[in-house]
């Protein structure tokens, strides 16, 4: 997926967080021990998830998608790159083995199994930075990721609820947003939660307005 050179788009930020992560390297993931088979993938109907929870690129297995464990998605060797509680929900958010960044799943734990909150996908750019945050009182899990290793990369956000997955970015022609920049940080002024993004031409700041980055009026 190109990003465009302008596009309008907002990064993630999120009040009462925690510390940003530092980029993602290959000796920081983890891999995770899948445990408790049983023989039926669970029913997903309860977990609210449609085809916009897909982000990006294609990735199946897609939203909706019960399985038993991580394992069964069927695209080899994955890796849980991490773990979070979201709306009183247990997310894994669940990569491919390879160093390489191209897919994640948003996998919400369920009885019996997990069901798929959500997919992001790109078939041209790596994610060679990963940092995520929660929103007040965990109601919002927002996921920064920084697209390619040059100087001014290109910024994409996720956004989660623990049942559905979407651009935090305003979108075009059906594409995630994206903004490129050097640096990208989350700010908290006062009750407003704002997405800074630094390039040689200057600064940008966004506003979330409990959905999505927006520009400032």
């Amino acid at each position: 997926m190109r990003v465009p050179l302008v596009a309008v788009l907002a990064v993630v930020a999120l009040l009462g967080c925690a510390p940003a992560a530092p980029a993602l390297r290959p000796d920081a993931w983890t891999p995770t021990q899948w445990m408790g088979r049983r023989r039926q993938p669970p029913g997903c109907s309860s977990v609210l998830v449609g085809p916009e929870s897909a982000v990006g690129d294609k990735v199946a297995p897609g939203p909706g998608t019960g399985v038993l464990v991580p394992d069964d998605l069927g695209v080899g060797d994955v890796r849980q790159v991490w773990a979070s509680e979201v709306g009183g929900a247990t997310l894994n958010w669940i990569s491919p083995v390879p160093q390489q960044v191209q897919a994640l799943w948003a996998m919400r734990v369920v009885e019996g199994g997990r069901c798929i909150v959500g997919t992001w996908g790109s078939v041209e750019l790596i994610a060679e930075v990963i940092r995520h945050v929660f929103a007040p009182r965990g109601a919002l899990e927002i996921v920064l990721l920084g697209l390619g290793p040059t100087e001014s990369r290109g910024w994409m956000v996720l956004v989660t609820d623990g049942a559905r997955l979407w651009s935090g970015l305003d979108s075009r022609n059906g594409r995630p947003g994206a903004i490129l920049g050097q640096r990208a940080e989350f700010r908290e002024e006062g009750a407003q939660l704002r997405l800074v993004v630094y390039s040689g031409g200057g600064t940008l700041i966004l506003d979330f307005d409990g959905s999505r980055f927006r520009t400032r009026p």
